[in-house]
């Protein structure tokens, strides 16, 4: 999985916060399949990890049936306990700081993965060395 950090004005990254989201996602992450799974998911995503102002909020996606991307709800964390991750507001799938990464991430996906270029394997490795930012 890759993982982003978006850091609000006056907030810094923490690496205990940032370990908790990343466990937490993979409890909440339903089981991986294969990149050639074309019924399932790929066993691979992203995850953003938002120190915002309000709370430390992390959207988790990730890919299955080739073009699809799908979540598992935003997970959120009170800054009086950063480290212990429930569930944030159902209806919200990130702020437009985090779409961006999305939206990046989408086109990285779509001209990697969905192309003829290269073997699968290749395809992916070329995926997971492109960073937003």
């Amino acid at each position: 999985m890759k993982r982003y950090a978006i850091l609000a004005d006056g907030r810094r990254f923490d690496d205990r916060t940032a370990s908790a989201a990343g466990t937490e996602a993979i409890k909440r992450l339903p089981d991986a399949g294969s990149l050639a799974d074309g019924i399932g998911n790929h066993g691979i995503g992203f995850q953003i990890i938002h120190f915002a102002e309000v709370a430390v909020v992390s959207p988790v996606f990730y890919w299955q049936w080739g073009s699809v991307l799908a979540n598992i709800g935003q997970m959120r964390a009170k800054w009086e306990a950063p480290t212990e991750f429930g569930n944030g507001v159902k209806e919200v799938v990130g702020c437009i700081w985090e779409m961006d990464v999305v939206s990046f991430e989408i086109n990285a996906w779509k001209t990697t993965l969905l192309n003829d270029v290269g073997t699968p394997a290749e395809r992916l490795a070329t995926y997971l060395e492109q960073r937003f930012g």
